[in-house]
């Protein structure tokens, strides 16, 4: 086998999907591997060229659970690379593919974007051959936790997620406002909550604030994405759509406005040109201040300013400057490796 790749969170199977569509065109051999996690499985079964995948581990809530989840995701990933040999494997934040790629002496492409996963990137970042990162990312911090060998690319890495979409690799979904059950004469507000990470446990969570005033300034759609049950029985209490398994791409497509604590449907939302506002709970990442330099997005933990920024600002989009996708690079690197 030529290629491994390793899905870990959602948004890694849109970012590469484009890769994979390029390894089919040239007939490269590859396989995924993937954890269970959130709505990673039913996303990937969207894309009909990535319907061939194993399914191995599943992510913890505690630390306890997550360092025991990891541990046996090795164990059982080990055994399936060691029968595959694979000559090159490519992740995006996958803690257990350099680890079982490094002990199995396979050259690993890691792709970080998030300096402040600094559990994570210290496990991973010392034993990877090479690392694909954006150009606004902080490398100092990187390099500190043992980053080295650096790629870099003047866009973020949901330029790649979007284009997904855009290139027609999957389709947007035309009917997604009318599935939503949604008003088409009222702007659509849309809404992530903070990540339910190690880094981000205990952050308050703003937004039923924003809703409640949202609601009395305006008549509007506000779809929210929770991430806990607790915070969907709570979302929905508030008079707003909480979507089950959804197509967020194409529904960002089709918004007025984002407001996020999470990261990837910031920049998603960012890249498509929707006003864009992060109220993220921990430090801003390289990648996000890129974005706002660049008037794609702003950040604040502020619910007026917020609230400001949405009214002044729904509906006008801002595509006013061109970002890369990164698939180009991982593809070229990839096939380096695989000539060595």
């Amino acid at each position: 086998m030529d290629v491994w790749i390793d899905l870990t969170n959602s948004p890694h199977v849109h970012y590469f999907s484009q890769l994979i569509k390029k390894f089919e065109k040239e007939g490269i051999d590859y396989f995924i591997t993937l954890r269970k996690f959130q709505s990673l499985e039913n996303i990937i079964k969207l894309y009909n060229h990535m319907s061939n995948y194993i399914s191995i581990g599943a992510h913890g809530d505690s630390l306890e659970e997550k360092l025991i989840n990891s541990a046996k995701r090795i164990i059982e990933l080990t055994k399936i690379i060691k029968d595959n040999k694979p000559k090159v494997a490519i992740t995006k934040h996958s803690v257990e593919l350099p680890r079982v790629a490094f002990g199995l002496n396979i050259p690993s492409i890691f792709i970080v974007d998030n300096e402040y996963a600094d559990a994570q990137n210290r496990l991973t970042l010392p034993i990877v051959n090479n690392i694909i990162a954006p150009e606004g990312i902080n490398k100092t911090i990187l390099r500190k936790q043992g980053g080295r060998n650096f790629l870099t690319f003047d866009g973020t890495c949901e330029v790649a997620n979007v284009n997904s979409r855009l290139k027609n690799i999957l389709p947007l979904n035309r009917n997604i406002v009318d599935e939503l059950g949604l008003n088409k004469e009222l702007p659509i507000i849309v809404m992530r909550s903070s990540p339910n990470s190690s880094y981000c446990n205990g952050k308050k969570d703003i937004l039923p604030d924003i809703i409640k005033r949202l609601h009395k300034k305006i008549d509007c759609n506000i779809v929210v994405f929770p991430r806990t049950k607790k915070q969907e029985n709570l979302y929905r209490s508030l008079d707003v759509v909480v979507p089950k398994t959804i197509d967020s791409i194409s529904l960002l497509y089709y918004a007025d406005a984002m407001i996020g604590a999470g990261g990837t449907m910031n920049r998603e939302a960012a890249v498509l040109g929707v006003p864009t506002v992060s109220c993220y709970p921990e430090n801003i990442l390289g990648v996000d201040k890129y974005l706002i330099k660049r008037g794609r997005m702003i950040h604040t933990k502020s619910v007026n300013r917020i609230i400001d920024y949405v009214l002044n600002n729904l509906g006008k989009r801002n595509n006013t400057i061109t970002l890369e996708d990164p698939t180009d690079l991982m593809f070229e690197k990839v096939c380096e490796c695989l000539k060595r």
